[in-house]
């Protein structure tokens, strides 16, 4: 809690007038003293303040925490402290509000301990297992009790009604459940081990579903029209498939389990058409409301027509995977396909314009999205901007000539630019989003210029959804970009022409006449396609990011960081850098590296200067040249497999035959690989390790942590946390699973 400071004159004032003005007459040393009294008097006051506050674990601090949990006799959970990592940005953005960018601690060790009691008097029972299980590691959670769906000959004086036994075949949204965290029909018993795969349903077992993805909201966005066709549309404003999500704010049951309305997952289009087709039930009876569809509804799901909300009789359900090869539908109900983020408007209300809201799934809060941001906003007086299309355009080229210009983007929609971005001399242009807003900038017709009138002009981009590249041509001091996103590959539009381009050129200039050598390109919390940043610049600055090198859609990755690609491969460098809990999907190329740490690179990474820097606790694939590497994989698996063989040599009295130190190292190289469960920008799971991927990657971070751009989630903690916890609270007798679902 803070306590506003008093006036430094507070016991000055409480003097007589005499006594005033006979030290005004001296100089003023009584008042003086007294100030640094009334100082530490206020310093005594917050202090005691704060005592009173850290008795409660609702407004403690965070170090009183732990303490508060032995009063209790909780068991500590593994609490790691995130603000460090927060120390590189914190210096690079002193212009933001701030004063700190740490992100939020995400485990909850708060709530953990605030509850104790209430798990204790719970202890067994589901609905507190499942709470216990949500509160300890941030995830949705959704508990089943295996032994409950063994299929087995019931006794007629003790029926189990919510056992069927065989699955109804004429229901395909129940046949859709079977084999997930929903499912309720009856299986035969497994005696195997219970794990992520199988031996689920066995008669000891109790499995917990997790969802690490999150619903992220998109309002009043518009989506994007396929091929000019004028009714096949798009939710995502960039024109690719996304599956639809519900927002996970749905009722739980009457006992407080969660239900499928409650967790943040994908829709299933088989729920969403029997939710249809109940909402479109003939009166009377009156129709229940729609679970997944309007602004009340779990999923938060709905379509604006011609400013008017679309009524639910007006939406339906429907497989939209073959669209090019019908015709647009009669009528005015609007056609949604849940699966892949695709509306049909029928005939009827044509040429009507549309926006939606929906959710999306993602990781965490990064790239341009609708999320609390306010620290990383400008404290500089902004210039508001709505209403899409070419209002930012038309704002920037009247912008008035000043050392600093704000531009804030107060709307979702859609803007448009196609003039070059020209900076005054001097200046400092911010373009960013107001906090919980993600406009889409459209650069037309597929990249524009940045330029600078001297070597001093700056440019920040924020929270902003990017399509487009941009092209620095003249001389610049820094370009930022924060928690935005510039597509990987420029655009992902589907039945859209290829595009082959990076997402960031910066110009080099002539050897005779350089250009940017004083250049600072910062990107933190971003998601950016393949930069091409030349080796004299000042440096580049990857914090918390992805890189994608990416230039095609549909093709391999190419080359995510170098300058000219153009050159021979010996020949070809790139900007010296500082890189910290990055992915980089793709090859790369720098003039040095001053430290890479808890990052991933996807492809080999070349440095040319290398007898300065750093790489740690990082992934660095095989016949990469670096700086020195500290505990950097593959290596360090190669170094205590060695070390392990000869040991075992040595112990056995055996000789170690010629090559088996070049043999065992192609052995690691081969399987210490991270993977990846999407690669494609845009996919829910997009850069999220695979639960599959070697553990050396996903604990490989100094903290134990997963390496890459989501060290900062810090799963591996948090599963460690909720095994922990069960030990303490499930019950004697039973197994229990975890199971990642996303």
């Amino acid at each position: 809690m803070t306590v506003p400071r008093t006036s430094r004159d507070r016991l000055y004032d409480l003097l007589p007038a005499v006594h005033r003005i006979a030290d005004e007459a001296e100089g003023g040393e009584l008042r003086a003293m007294l100030a640094l009294i009334n100082r530490q008097a206020d310093d005594v006051r917050d202090d005691v303040r704060q005592l009173w506050d850290d008795f409660f674990i609702e407004t403690s601090q965070h170090w009183v925490i732990p303490y508060i949990g032995d009063l209790v006799g909780n068991i500590p959970l593994h609490d790691l402290d995130v603000r460090p990592a927060a120390a590189t940005a914190e210096s690079l953005f002193t212009d933001l509000a701030g004063p700190d960018l740490a992100v939020d601690n995400p485990i909850p060790l708060r709530a953990d301990v605030a509850r104790t009691i209430w798990y204790r008097r719970r202890k067994g029972t589901p609905a507190m297992l499942e709470r216990l299980a949500t509160d300890v590691t941030g995830w949705d959670v959704r508990l089943v009790e295996f032994f409950e769906l063994l299929d087995w000959n019931q006794h007629l004086e003790h029926l189990r009604l919510d056992s069927p036994g065989c699955p109804d075949l004429r229901s395909i949204e129940a046949d859709d459940r079977i084999g997930g965290p929903w499912d309720s029909s009856a299986h035969t018993v497994d005696v195997r081990a219970i794990n992520e795969r199988e031996g689920w349903y066995g008669i000891r077992n109790v499995g917990f579903f997790l969802w690490r993805l999150r619903a992220m909201p998109r309002r009043r966005v518009m989506p994007r029209q396929i091929a000019a066709t004028g009714w096949r549309f798009t939710f995502s404003p960039l024109g690719q498939d996304v599956p639809l999500y519900s927002a996970g704010n749905g009722p739980l049951t009457g006992s407080g389990r969660a239900t499928e309305l409650s967790i943040a997952d994908a829709i299933r289009p088989a729920a969403f058409f029997e939710d249809m087709r109940a909402a479109h039930a003939p009166a009377p009876p009156p129709p229940p409301p729609s679970a997944y569809y309007g602004p009340e509804a779990a999923a938060g799901l709905v379509i604006i027509a011609n400013g008017i909300e679309v009524p639910t009789s007006d939406i339906a359900c429907a497989n939209l995977s073959a669209w090019t090869t019908f015709a647009q539908p009669a009528g005015t109900q609007i056609l949604v396909d849940p699966s892949r983020g695709r509306l049909a408007l029928p005939a009827g209300r044509a040429g009507q314009p549309l926006l939606v809201t929906f959710c999306e799934g993602f990781s965490m809060d990064l790239g341009g999205g609708e999320y609390t941001r306010a620290k990383w906003l400008s404290v500089l007086p902004a210039t508001s901007v709505s209403g899409g299309g070419t209002a930012l355009a038309t704002a920037i080229a009247a912008r008035h000539v000043a050392a600093a210009t704000v531009f804030r983007i107060d709307d979702s929609e859609t803007y448009d630019l196609s003039a070059d971005l020209v900076l005054n001399a001097g200046e400092a242009l911010t373009i960013e989003a107001a906090d919980g807003r993600r406009p889409l900038i459209r650069l037309l017709p597929g990249s524009i210029a940045v330029k600078g009138t001297d070597a001093n002009g700056r440019l920040t981009l924020n929270g902003l959804l990017v399509e487009g590249g941009l092209r620095v041509e003249t001389n610049l001091e820094a370009l930022r970009i924060l928690h935005s996103t510039l597509v990987p590959g420029r655009s992902v539009a589907q039945e859209a022409a290829a595009v082959t381009s990076p997402s960031l050129a910066v110009a080099g200039g002539p050897p005779s006449a350089r250009l940017n050598t004083r250049l600072e390109v910062q990107v933190a919390f971003s998601i950016v396609g393949a930069l091409r940043i030349p080796s004299h610049v000042t440096g580049l600055w990857l914090l918390d990011s992805i890189v994608d090198g990416i230039e095609t859609a549909g093709a391999p990755k190419g080359i995510a960081i170098a300058d000219d690609v153009t050159l021979p491969d010996k020949l070809m460098s790139g900007p010296p850098a500082h890189i910290e809990r990055s992915t980089i999907l793709g090859s790369s190329r720098f003039f040095d590296l001053e430290m890479a740490s808890e990052s991933i690179f996807g492809d080999v990474v070349r440095v040319d200067r290398r007898q300065a820097g750093c790489v740690r606790f990082s992934f660095v694939p095989p016949g990469s040249a670096t700086p020195q590497q500290y505990r950097c994989q593959p290596a360090l698996e190669v170094s205590l497999e060695s070390e392990r063989a000869i040991q075992a040599a040595k112990d056995s009295g055996t000789v170690l035959p010629p090559g088996w130190q070049a043999a065992l190292e192609t052995s690691v190289e081969a399987w210490l690989v991270p993977g990846f469960e999407a690669d494609a920008y845009g996919r829910p799971a997009y850069a999220q390790l695979r639960r599959t991927s070697p553990i050396q990657v996903r604990t490989g971070a100094e903290d134990g942590s997963e390496m890459g751009a989501f060290c900062l989630l810090k799963q591996p903690q948090r599963e460690a946390n909720l095994r922990l916890r069960l030990d303490e609270y499930l019950p004697v007798g039973l197994d229990a699973g975890l199971i990642t679902v996303t």
